[in-house]
Parts: structure tokens; sequence; C-alpha cells
């Protein structure tokens, strides 16, 4: 049995095959972390859908299948028809007893940039996708984006992540869940908090579109612009004593950038940006990889796991991982530091 993480290199499975969950994220249910990504296998035009992983340990991990299929998916979204998927996140909701899925689908040309959600009662699925759409429209003094057709759709949806807080802020029996987006063509992100069922936006009105999309006047207190004007990618969110963080980077393709942390006082924000929390990270590339996700292994005491991909983007399926040990210290400051082989039961030991 693996008992090492090791970045930057080939993740195999039970079977011997490289893990394929790009863009992901975890979900610790029921003493089993479930990690999902984007199935990249047959390149970045022939999505073959979201991928699901099980460990017992984080070290090694059983394929569980492709538990959302891009042949599943509505016509458009189809492989065939160019579509794939992008960046899923999952999250339980204790009041429903589903497993939420929500992911970014796209065409060929970054045009299309909506939100996909999909539910399942397993883990591993199947999930069942639901609808896709953008959430929001809104108008920024700069315009909206032409690319996109912001005005006619509403504002894009790209890279995104989902976050769930520990407060259940109107009692409903379901902690308070949040979005988080890169919006208007890449220029700002947008947080908004998510309904009760966590299957859309938790907004007061609706319209006739049959999913209801809100305009600024409709949004109050539970939709926020972020790093606005500021180019930013990738969210990863966690929190740590009552305060919220939020790794992100910099758009520059497939090529790694710096990362950069930013702290808040709710998950909606202001964020504050603190700077760079890579240590000793001389190229300034976040150690060769793009943020992902921040899994926390022990949050009281400011430890997580930055979980970060490598693109190849001349071969999507070939990118590998990396995963560090992120520390937050007493003083709230942010450090990830590069470990060629790390187990996190031994790191964190004084």
């Amino acid at each position: 049995m693996n008992k090492i993480i090791s970045s930057g290199n080939l993740w195999l499975d039970q079977n011997n095959n490289h893990i394929s969950a790009h863009g992901g994220g975890i979900l610790y249910y029921d003493k089993v972390f479930y990690w999902y990504g984007e199935d990249n296998t047959q390149g970045y035009l022939n999505s073959v859908g979201i991928s699901c992983y099980s460990s017992t340990d984080l070290y090694n991990w059983k394929h569980e299948g492709t538990v959302l299929k891009q042949e599943q998916m509505p016509q458009e979204l189809q492989a065939k028809n160019m579509g794939r998927v992008e960046r899923p996140k999952v999250i339980y909701n204790e009041k429903t007893k589903k497993f939420v899925m929500w992911m970014h689908v796209e065409q060929k040309g970054y045009a299309l940039s909506s939100a996909g959600v999909a539910i399942s009662d397993s883990p591993v699925g199947p999930f069942e996708f639901l609808f896709y759409d953008r959430p929001v429209l809104f108008e920024p003094k700069e315009g909206f984006d032409q690319h996109t057709n912001e005005k006619e759709l509403g504002n894009s949806f790209r890279d995104m992540t989902l976050f769930v807080d520990d407060i259940d802020s109107d009692g409903n029996g379901s902690l308070d869940a949040y979005v988080l987006y890169s919006s208007e063509g890449n220029w700002t992100m947008y947080i908004a908090r998510l309904n009760s069922d966590y299957t859309w936006i938790d907004l007061p009105k609706t319209s006739n579109r049959i999913r209801p999309q809100y305009t600024i006047d409709d949004l109050g207190d539970k939709w926020s612009r972020q790093f606005i004007r500021e180019m930013r990618e990738a969210p990863t969110p966690f929190k740590y004593k009552n305060q919220y963080y939020l790794m992100t980077s910099a758009c520059t393709g497939w090529k790694p950038n710096l990362a950069e942390y930013a702290v808040a006082n709710h998950p909606l924000g202001q964020f504050e940006t603190v700077g760079n929390p890579c240590v000793d990270d001389t190229k300034e590339t976040t150690f060769d990889s793009q943020s992902t996700f921040v899994l926390p292994i022990d949050p009281n005491n400011g430890q997580y796991i930055y979980m970060g991909d490598r693109w190849e983007p001349d071969d999507l399926g070939k990118s590998t991982y990396v995963w560090l040990p992120l520390t937050v210290d007493n003083s709230g400051e942010v450090f990830i530091e590069w470990q060629d082989e790390w187990s996190y039961e031994n790191y964190w030991i004084n």
C-alpha cells in the first residue's frame, strides 16, 4: 500500500492506470474521500465526462468510474458537438440527502461559458444532469463581454468551485453553500450563495426564465463581485478560525503562474489580497501548477493540502497533480512548501 504523496509524477489507481480527475475536488463523506474531476483520457475535444475515485487514506485510490458521462448530457454538450466539462465539484446536502455537482460546461471557443448542475443519491453516481445556465445578469461599467454574449445570456461562468460553510444561517437544515466563478469574460470573480437544495443560487425573485436569472436589483446581500478587472481564475476557498481564505491564479491559459491568496471575514468578501503563499517558488509558477482545491486535514491547527494540476496541454490525459502541505500559522499567514515526497501524518509532527 502506498503511503506517500509524490507531486508531478503519474499517480496510479488500483488498476495501475493514471488517475484522470483534473480540475477536481474532494468530498469527504462517511469516512471516505471521493475525488471528482475531468476525465481527459481521450483528449481535450473528446471529453469522456466526470470521473470519480475513492480512498480511505488519500494515498491509494479506487476508480469508481465515470459518474457523469458526456454522452448523457444535452446534445449540444456532447463530445461530438465539441462539448466538455471543466472543474467539477460535488457537495452533500444533509437536508435533501442528495449529492450535488456543479461544473463549468463549455464548447470549443469558450463562448458557451455556463454552469451545469447534476444530482445523485450516491457519491459514486450515476449523476443526473439537470440543466445548464448562467446565474447572474449584471452590466459592468466596462460593458458586457461580447464573445460570450453576456447581454443576452447573462454573465459568463468559467473556472468555478463550491464552498460549504459550517453555518446554517437560516436554520433550514442546510449549511450555507456558495459557488465561486470567473465571470465577465474572466475579468472579475463572482461569489453567490446557493439555495437550500444547492441546485441554484439563493435569490428571492423569479422571472419568466425556466431557471431564474437574476439582475443586480434582485441580488441583495447574497452575491458579490471580487477582484474586479484583475483577471483571476482557479478559485480555491477554505476557512481558518472564522476567516475565509481564497486562492486564485492569473489567467495565462495552460501555463502556470504566480498564485495569490486573499482573506475576508465573510464568504462573500470583501476579499483583500495578501500575496503569494508559496515558499521558495523561485520560478513564481506555484511550483508549476494551477490551484484546484484546498483539502482540510486538521483545520483547527491550520493544516490543509493544496491540490493543483500540472497541465500538459498537448496531451491533457497525461497532466499530473501537485499536492503539497498548506499551513496557516497563528497570525493567519499561509505557507505552501514544496516536498518531493511526503505524508500528511508525518509532515505536521512537531
